[in-house]
């Protein structure tokens, strides 16, 4: 079966919401805290480019191994399911006729049903496996796709925090950074709200509303370390 796009959509949403949101929050978090306590350009800098390497590749390593077991496991299932259906036919026909006639059929309708599934070995796994197990053999999850979409995306998103510092003054840099991270929040929340038919303005909140608290705590961690910390 051919991929269609809106499950290329669906598949890779949840890496590409959860790498940018976290891109952009975590980093301007940690250098709006790292700012407020070092007032250094240089050491924000310096630990933005080693959260946004060390971070987008934590993000993708667990984003693949997270994908990977859950792979292994539902192919696990469907071999078993596979196995039951080799080995005992008769008992896949009563499962069959459990399921159908649970859901409303009438004997008639069962019996063309089985029949067919019967007959095809492909299409009966298809048809317990998602019935039976909850699981899309079709749709299964991609590991190296969702590690690289999880790791661009925190890339993405963590570099529009700390571009700023990068070409502004210090102090116009924070401004700046704060503003451009609520902003993109809000529209990539937006832009979410769109593709899950949420109210745009609603989801765009939604992340907006993280990231400022997210940014506080840093900023009041970082006012903290200078006042009790740092000398």
């Amino acid at each position: 079966m051919t991929e269609r796009p809106t499950d290329a959509v669906r598949m890779r949403l949840r890496d590409a919401v959860f790498g940018t949101q976290d891109g952009l929050i975590s980093t301007v978090g940690a250098l709006t805290g790292i700012a407020a306590g070092t007032q250094s350009r240089e050491a924000v800098v310096v630990a933005g480019l080693v959260i946004i390497v060390v971070e987008s590749l934590s993000m993708a390593a667990g984003s693949y191994l997270s994908s990977k077991s859950q792979r292994e496991y539902l192919e696990r299932l469907l071999r078993e399911e596979e196995e039951a259906i080799r080995r005992d036919p008769e008992g896949e026909r009563r499962e069959i006729w459990d399921m159908y006639r649970a859901r409303g059929y009438a004997d008639s309708e069962i019996e063309i049903i089985a029949r067919r599934l019967l007959s095809d070995p492909k299409l009966l796994l298809e048809d317990m496996a998602h019935k039976e197990l909850g699981i899309a053999p079709q749709h299964l999850e991609e590991p190296i796709g969702n590690a690289f979409v999880m790791g661009t995306a925190y890339v993405a998103g963590g570099l529009v925090p700390i571009l700023p510092y990068y070409f502004l003054p210090f102090r116009t840099a924070i401004l700046v950074s704060l503003v451009g991270t609520f902003v993109a929040l809000f529209l990539f929340g937006g832009l979410k709200g769109r593709l899950v038919k949420q109210p745009w303005w609603r989801s765009g909140l939604e992340m907006l509303s993280i990231a400022g608290l997210a940014a506080l705590v840093g900023f009041l961690v970082g006012r903290l370390a200078d006042s009790w910390v740092l000398p």
